[in-house]
């Protein structure tokens, strides 16, 4: 299973040449893709996303997979006290701006401020006995 690089508070810029900045605006233009990244404002797995978004398990797996190789969807993983650890994802960001400079295009994704580390740890029925 992939795992991102650790998520941290602040901007990411894609410019022109950089293939995230392509990347990104398809995704952006595909309405299952704005589906998912509104639905992931709370942790959810990828059945979830196709559940709640209405559409086929297969077209959320790929569509999860494209978002989570950009800035716009985190993956982490939801323990489970059985050993079935799934991986979930959420909204990796708050705030996207999008500049004409006379260097061509710009976008600029702001990452939500998890300033509390303490609730990553918040989970719910998991021991570490």
């Amino acid at each position: 299973m992939k795992r991102n690089a650790p998520h941290v508070a602040g901007s990411i810029t894609a410019t022109e040449g950089d293939e995230t900045l392509d990347e990104a605006f398809d995704l952006l233009a595909d309405p299952d893709c704005r589906a998912i990244l509104r639905a992931a404002d709370t942790a959810m797995t990828t059945s979830e996303f196709a559940e709640t978004c209405d559409i086929a398990l297969s077209t959320a797996y790929r569509k999860v997979e494209r978002l989570s190789d950009t800035p716009l969807l985190i993956e982490g993983v939801r323990f489970d006290p059985d050993g079935d650890h799934a991986a979930e994802y959420t909204r990796g960001a708050s705030d996207a701006t999008i500049e004409f400079t006379d260097d061509g295009v710009a976008l600029t994704v702001e990452a939500p401020d998890t300033s509390d580390p303490a609730a990553d740890f918040e989970t719910t029925g998991v021991s570490a006995d």
